[in-house]
């Protein structure tokens, strides 16, 4: 009898020994999922530091509307713009026509082809010094800035 006592001793031990081994390995399963998409998030914004200090006509830029302007309504807080002209001083972008409640549904328009639309973007510019583009990048009005590579965003075409 004392024998199958002692059996069911370890094997609660092992069971305890085990459950931690498992939760052990989930913890840094998800820690390396959180860190990787840190990593991605810190080497996008980089990225888009660098493409504010040197834009180039069809540069995208995502825009927190709310921080741009006081007149909103609250479903409208994130939009697109685009740069059509650069000149020494000067930064000439238009606004799409479009505005987003989250900032996911900006990426998701692009993914889901509806910036490819040619009447997307309003075709008046707005112009912005160079001072003014810098500003908002460092208030985050400019969250977010893509270069197109061979007119494709996210794999999909941006007119």
């Amino acid at each position: 009898m004392s024998h199958s006592l002692e059996s069911e001793h370890v094997n609660t031990k092992f069971s305890i020994t085990l459950n931690k081994l498992v939760l052990l390995v989930c913890l840094l399963v998800v820690a390396y999922f959180v860190y990787g998409k840190y990593a991605f998030h810190k080497a996008e914004q980089a990225e888009a530091s660098i493409l504010i200090l040197n834009p180039k006509v069809n540069d995208i830029y995502f825009l927190d509307m709310r921080l741009i302007s006081d007149v909103l309504k609250s479903k409208h807080k994130y939009r697109l713009a685009k740069v059509v002209s650069v000149t020494d001083d000067t930064v000439a972008i238009v606004y799409g026509r479009v505005a987003y409640q989250w900032q996911n549904a900006v990426v998701n328009s692009i993914k889901f082809d509806d910036v490819n639309n040619y009447d997307y973007f309003k075709l008046i510019p707005d112009y912005l010094s160079f001072s003014k583009i810098k500003e908002m990048r460092n208030n985050e009005a400019i969250y977010l800035a893509k270069r197109p590579i061979q007119n494709k965003l996210y794999g999909k075409f941006v007119n």
